[in-house]
């Protein structure tokens, strides 16, 4: 199951939140950075650590031969628990134009035939080299967004574009970053006619651990951002899935047995 996470406009922490849902998944997942900008989860969660795979790698070995042969060997363990891994993405924003993202969709969106979900850090929507591909191919879109009355602005124009004239987007919703400044989830949902799937709060000791690679702590998955975190996940499991079954194609209908002729007193078919 593939679930995009994008943002309108400016940095509403798209990249921590997905991060944080990772950490946090009910099943295996895959976190793939797939921001045009750039990863950011090396250099700030995992402190500085270098990759010899990732999206670029990927890339070049999918041009030799099928691309979901090489994924596995690009994947980078998150967690002690061996439940989330990350696929690091770009060193160099530049290789963005050179990125087959609707070959990469389809990977993706099928990694071990779905028993693993995927959760796609797009970046910003009208960033260039934006995977649209990726969007397209989700069965959720989730905008994560701020509460200001900026931030509303923005979300409602990128709302409208997500949702397009085409038809092809999944379902979006919305994930807002530190509700009430002022608006909260349901002024938000109501004012803009999305389901908000959830909070999560502005917590900067363990978003410090998250963007920063900060010592994590004994509390840290304890922590309100984890905790919110971990409701925000199981719902978006939940409403991700409710989509792909509505998306998946009607069973064929059974076969109609041919009717029955007599032929020199006999019935045959």
């Amino acid at each position: 199951m593939l679930i995009a996470l994008c943002s309108a406009k400016g940095a509403p922490g798209v990249t921590t939140s997905g991060l944080a849902l990772a950490l946090s998944w009910p099943r295996p997942v895959v976190l793939a950075e797939l921001d045009p900008a750039g990863g950011d989860v090396l250099t700030g969660y995992g402190r500085g650590e270098l990759s010899a795979g990732g999206l670029a790698d990927l890339e070049l070995a999918a041009r030799r031969g099928g691309l979901a042969r090489h994924l596995d060997s690009q994947l980078l363990w998150l967690d002690p628990e061996r439940r989330a891994r990350l696929l690091p993405g770009l060193a160099d924003p530049a290789g963005a134009r050179h990125v087959n993202w609707d070959r990469l969709a389809a990977s993706l969106a099928s990694v071990e035939d779905g028993a693993i979900d995927v959760i796609a850090d797009c970046g910003r929507l009208r960033a260039e080299h934006f995977p649209v591909a990726v969007v397209r191919r989700a069965a959720a879109v989730v905008l994560v967004t701020g509460s200001t009355l900026r931030a509303m602005h923005a979300a409602t124009q990128a709302i409208a574009e997500l949702r397009g004239e085409d038809g092809h987007v999944g379902m979006v919703a919305m994930l807002v970053v530190g509700p009430g400044e002022p608006y909260g989830e349901r002024e938000i949902g109501e004012a803009l006619g999305v389901q908000v799937i959830g909070s999560l709060p502005r917590d900067a000791k363990a978003g410090s651990v998250l963007s920063d690679g900060a010592p994590a702590g004994r509390l840290f998955t304890q922590s309100a951002l984890l905790r919110a975190a971990r409701t925000v996940a199981t719902r978006l499991v939940e409403f991700a899935a409710a989509h792909e079954t509505r998306l998946a194609p009607p069973p064929p209908p059974a076969p109609v047995p041919a009717p029955a002729t007599t032929i020199g007193g006999s019935r045959v078919r």
